[in-house]
C-alpha cells in the first residue's frame, strides 16, 4: 500500500513524475541506479514504478532516449547540414549537434553518456544514434575515402565536445554559444569529414554503410 501523500496510479502526474525522475537519476548515477531511489524521488510506491515500466530498460528509453519530445538528434535534423556546401559542413555540423542538445537538454546526454559506459546494450543505441543514424550517412556522401574511420573521428570528438559542456560542465565551452563552437572546432570536423587522413594501413576494405565497433552482445 502506498504511504500517506505519494501518487498513486493512474494519477495524472505520477507517471510524469517517475520519467522526470528517472532522466535525473540516470544522468547522475548510470543505468544502473536505484529503482527505489527513482520512486523516492518521484513520491511513488516503488511497485509504481514497475507497474508503468516492467523493465529497467523500457524506463530508459522513455525517459531518456526517446523523451518528452521524441528521440534527440533525430535525422531530419541534417537537412540543415546537407545544405550547405560541403566545404562548410563540419561547421554546420557542430552548430546542430550542439543547438539540438541544448533543446533537449544535458540531462539526457549525461544519462546517454553514463548509460554506455556502464551496459554494453547502451553502448551499441548511443553508437546508432550518434554514428549510424547521423553522421555515417553524411559523411558518405562527401568524403573522399574511409568513411568508417571519417565517421568514428566525427563521432568521437562530438561526444568528447559534449562531455566538456553537458557533462564536466568546463565554464567556458558551457558558456559558449553555438555559433562560437562552430567556428572553433568545424575547421576539425571538416578535416575528418574531407580532408586528408594520411596514408591507410593495409587492412580490410570498410564498407561505407556499415559501423560496427565491437561485437553485439548476444540475446
Amino acid at each position: 500500500m502506498a504511504s500517506r501523500g505519494r501518487r498513486r496510479a493512474g494519477s495524472p502526474d505520477a507517471r510524469r513524475a517517475i520519467l522526470e525522475a528517472a532522466r535525473a537519476a540516470f544522468a547522475r548515477d548510470g543505468y544502473n541506479t536505484s529503482l527505489r531511489g527513482i520512486a523516492r524521488e518521484a513520491g511513488v510506491d516503488p511497485a509504481l514504478v514497475h507497474h508503468y515500466f516492467p523493465a529497467r530498460s523500457a524506463l530508459f528509453v522513455e525517459a531518456v532516449y526517446d523523451g518528452p519530445d521524441g528521440p534527440p538528434m533525430d535525422p531530419s535534423v541534417l537537412d540543415e547540414v546537407r545544405s550547405q556546401p560541403s566545404s562548410r559542413q563540419g561547421a554546420a555540423l557542430v552548430r546542430v549537434f550542439i543547438t539540438q542538445w541544448d533543446r533537449m537538454g544535458r540531462e539526457r546526454f549525461s544519462a546517454l553518456l553514463r548509460a554506455a559506459l556502464t551496459n554494453e546494450g547502451m553502448v551499441a543505441r548511443v553508437r546508432d544514434l550518434v554514428v549510424a543514424a547521423l553522421v555515417t550517412p553524411l559523411v558518405a556522401k562527401v568524403a573522399p575515402d574511409r568513411v568508417r574511420l571519417r565517421s568514428q573521428l566525427i563521432a568521437g570528438h562530438l561526444v568528447g565536445l559534449g562531455m566538456t559542456r553537458w557533462v564536466a560542465r568546463l565554464d567556458a565551452v558551457s558558456a559558449a554559444s553555438p555559433e562560437e563552437l562552430a567556428a572553433a572546432v568545424g575547421p576539425v570536423i571538416q578535416h575528418y569529414l574531407t580532408g586528408d587522413l594520411g596514408d591507410a594501413h593495409d587492412g580490410p576494405v570498410e564498407d561505407a554503410g556499415a559501423f560496427k565497433t565491437m561485437e553485439e552482445p548476444e540475446e
